[in-house]
């Protein structure tokens, strides 16, 4: 059996005299078209890209993540308009780095900020307000629902804690006279924070109240009138930002002058210019399949669609499908 290579670390080393965030910074400018094709007119190219830089240099393991789920959860946060935030729990959008045990690498989560949530939520324009509150013990609170709904609550004297949280809860008022509530309990609240891949440090562990009360926010998405982005965005949350497919159909590779296979990055920008003529994909085909036999591969599983890189030039795909990364393995050279 061909032997596998332990994957390295994404970003490669840098060059002398250049910092491993100079690398990464000029690796995102080289992919930043794709970004700005997303981008709404609202938000500033230049100011995202240095907000984006910002977030990278704040959490330095994110140097450390597959690069393709990286640039998933800047577009994402293109996408909708949020700018990604260095500061967690409270900002609109966030990303953090996270281990994919199953794929052995580490990977970028795109976190939807409680902010963000609210500036998804107004922006449908059906909204007159909404807002999250926590409710402590000692406060006065009592919640009844169908047809003669109420909510009431008074909240005690003194800051209340996460300890002493017992509910939180979220009321929408629309613009055509109709409301929407939802209350959830910290049991239940916590329930989601098991779940959650921060769920014992980032926002959890920072900012649980705030989180809280994304919570419930999030979870009244379903019944707001909302936008379908809106929705999409809640469904995203806590994922490589969903675009990861679309990013990994145009190759983050390029072939330099003189035959080498090298990663996009600040290097080689002429022939990056060039591979993306239809003589610089044929010459990027040609250079790939003269290195196939020497190079490195990189393979997916086709079901579940885990992806298997630094393969030895000497692995076949019988060696890799013996690899349980799920229960029908079934791998394809990317």
């Amino acid at each position: 059996m061909g032997k596998v290579k332990e994957m390295a670390q994404q970003v490669q080393l840098a060059p002398m005299g250049e910092s491993p965030n100079k690398v990464m910074a000029d690796r995102i400018r080289s992919q930043w078209h794709k970004i700005e094709a997303v981008m709404p007119k609202h938000l500033t190219s230049e100011r995202f890209l240095q907000l984006t830089v910002s977030a990278v240099n704040h959490e330095p393991k994110l140097l450390e993540c597959d690069f393709v789920t990286l640039m998933s959860c800047v577009m994402r946060c293109s996408a909708l308009g949020l700018e990604p935030s260095a500061v967690d729990g409270l900002g609109r959008a966030y990303i953090l780095p996270y281990r994919n045990g199953r794929a052995n690498r580490m990977e970028a989560t795109f976190i939807l900020g409680y902010k963000g949530m609210l500036e998804l939520a107004r922006r449908s324009g059906e909204i007159e307000s909404i807002e999250a509150r926590a409710v402590h013990a000692g406060d006065k609170f009592e919640y009844e629902y169908g047809f003669d709904e109420k909510l009431r609550h008074v909240p005690a004297r003194g800051k209340g804690t996460q300890e002493n949280l017992t509910h939180v809860y979220m009321i929408a008022r629309f613009k055509d006279g109709g409301h929407y509530f939802d209350v959830m309990t910290k049991e239940e609240v916590e329930e989601v924070r098991k779940s959650s891949k921060s769920k014992d440090t980032g926002a959890w562990a920072t900012n649980y109240e705030a989180m809280a009360k994304k919570t419930v926010i999030r979870r009244a998405f379903p019944y707001l009138p909302i936008s379908v982005e809106a929705q999409s965005a809640a469904a995203s949350d806590e994922t490589d930002g969903g675009y990861t497919a679309a990013l990994e159909l145009e190759p983050l590779i390029t072939a330099s002058g003189d035959g080498v296979v090298e990663s996009d990055g600040s290097a080689g920008k002429q022939q990056k210019e060039s591979a993306g003529s239809a003589n610089g994909e044929a010459m990027l085909e040609q250079v790939l399949e003269q290195h196939a036999e020497q190079e490195a591969r990189t393979a997916v599983c086709k079901t579940c669609g885990n992806t298997c890189e630094g393969v030895a030039p000497d692995a076949t795909i019988d060696d890799l499908n013996q690899f349980l990364c799920c229960n029908r393995p079934d791998y394809r050279w990317a």
